[in-house]
């Protein structure tokens, strides 16, 4: 990526100096064109004029001006030939090139300067195989034409000068050019070195570490968002693996005893079969109880893994009709095992849960209280509003718990009494789906020791 990056900002640049320099090439080499034509414009008038008297006087000859014309042929790689008003060559700086009685009019340009214009232009020298620059201007007196001056040079001296004067823009150019690769390499690290810790973090979660995390509080905006997002999901994978290796240590201890018990009862059955068919019924009761047992506890784990692997968005509930409506449902077998069974609490109390948690909680805490409710006691399923939850109680009058075996009783597989039918995951579940509604659970011993309250507080639905 910083590859591509660097290429990226370095090739935009490439592309805009390129752009911007051809113009400026261009208005440069034209602007310097035209100074020096101009400055050639000059020279020549000055020569044309230091020239005319020689003209206006036919058949003399000063030498001085020979001498003055070749001076400033040599001085600036010139070559000069000044005409009189018929084209013939009275004065030169080059007389093997351009000699001295030569017709002259034939020339466009000294032509033109003989009917008082000022002319330049650009044309194929043979000789020199290069273009040649040349200007024309007439030699005048009041409005009397006598002459011509023309003077011509390579058209290297006009590159040369555009070099002189865009050489400093190019190392501009340059200079620019560098700094932009080196202000893309500093920002391209800025950006990338981020983006290397999230590789070397992702490279960690697929070895299965999840402990590490990215800073949140460093970097720009795009960067900490991504970071809070990786840390979310690291955490939810950290807790699924947490999850699923419990999951999978409460199974594979909790499932082994009963499978190893229900074998032997088959295997001593199928040895009893032909001797003691009597004995033979007896153990394959054993047997159907087990697989009670291990149905119970398939049963359990299954409904912990459905709630942790299913949504977690909550919904408005009116926990006051459910907890009224599971007390109608149960108060059959209440009354068949002899125990009470009574709702209290206001008519409406809307709070937020998992779809059909608040069902589960409700029947998982009563059948407990019904279970281990003595004979002629009652069961009290109490709801209670407060300022930003809602609290379900289930209160029970049977043998009680220390507050030690209250602690442990939302441990997977922990029952207070090992002799009693029972999976050990009714309260777990309940516990897994309250956290998961966003609320709490607690067991606390009932008054006088007598009994246990089993409270749950889920958030209450915000106000309109």
């Amino acid at each position: 990526m910083r590859r591509i990056f660097l290429a990226s900002i370095v090739g935009v640049s490439c592309l805009l100096l390129v752009a911007q320099g051809g113009a400026v090439v261009s208005y440069v080499s034209a602007s310097e064109q035209d100074r020096i034509i101009t400055e050639y414009e000059r020279d020549a008038f000055i020569l044309g004029g230091r020239v005319g008297t020689l003209l206006q006087t036919p058949g003399r000859v000063d030498p001085t001006l020979a001498s003055l014309v070749n001076k400033y042929a040599s001085a600036g790689n010139t070559q000069v030939i000044v005409v009189d008003s018929a084209g013939i060559g009275l004065l030169t700086s080059d007389p093997n090139e351009l000699a001295l009685g030569t017709d002259y009019s034939n020339r466009p340009e000294i032509a033109s300067a003989l009917l008082g214009n000022v002319t330049s232009g650009e044309r194929w020298s043979d000789t020199l195989q290069s273009n040649l620059v040349y200007v024309s201007v007439p030699i005048i007196n009041g409005s009397s034409v006598y002459g011509a001056v023309r003077l011509s040079f390579p058209h290297g001296e006009i590159d040369q000068a555009v070099a002189d004067k865009t050489a400093i823009l190019w190392w501009v150019a340059g200079g620019s050019l560098l700094l932009a690769a080196v202000l893309s390499f500093v920002v391209s690290g800025l950006v990338t070195r981020p983006l290397r810790r999230v590789e070397s973090q992702v490279d960690a979660l697929a070895l299965g570490d999840f402990s590490g995390r990215l800073p949140e509080d460093s970097g720009p905006h795009e960067i900490r968002s991504l970071a809070v997002a990786f840390n979310s999901m690291a955490s939810k994978l950290d807790s699924l693996m947490r999850q699923q290796r419990a999951f999978a240590s409460d199974a594979s201890h909790q499932l082994r005893t009963p499978l190893t018990a229900l074998l032997l009862r088959i295997e001593r059955a199928r040895e009893a079969l032909l001797l003691d068919p009597v004995s033979a019924d007896a153990r394959l009761g054993d047997a159907e109880v087990e697989v009670e047992r291990l149905t119970s506890i398939v049963e359990g784990l299954l409904a912990i893994a459905r709630s942790e692997g299913g949504s977690h968005d909550v919904e408005p509930i009116d926990l006051a009709v459910l907890a009224l409506d599971r007390v109608e449902n149960w108060r059959a077998l209440a009354e068949e095992r002899d125990v009470t069974i009574a709702y209290e609490g206001p008519e409406h109390a809307v709070g937020t849960a998992l779809p059909s948690a608040p069902e589960q909680i409700l029947d998982n805490l009563v059948d407990n209280a019904i279970a281990h409710s003595p004979h002629g006691t009652a069961v009290l399923v109490r709801v209670r509003e407060h300022q930003d939850e809602i609290e379900l109680a289930v209160i029970d009058a049977g043998t009680g718990m220390t507050a030690d075996q209250c602690d442990r009783a939302f441990d997977r597989f922990w029952r207070a009494d090992s002799t009693k039918d029972g999976s050990g995951l009714g309260l777990a579940i309940v516990k897994h789906l309250v956290e998961l509604s966003g609320g709490s659970a607690v067991l606390a011993p009932g008054r006088g020791g007598s009994g246990v309250v089993a409270t749950v507080r889920l958030p209450r639905l915000p106000s309109a």
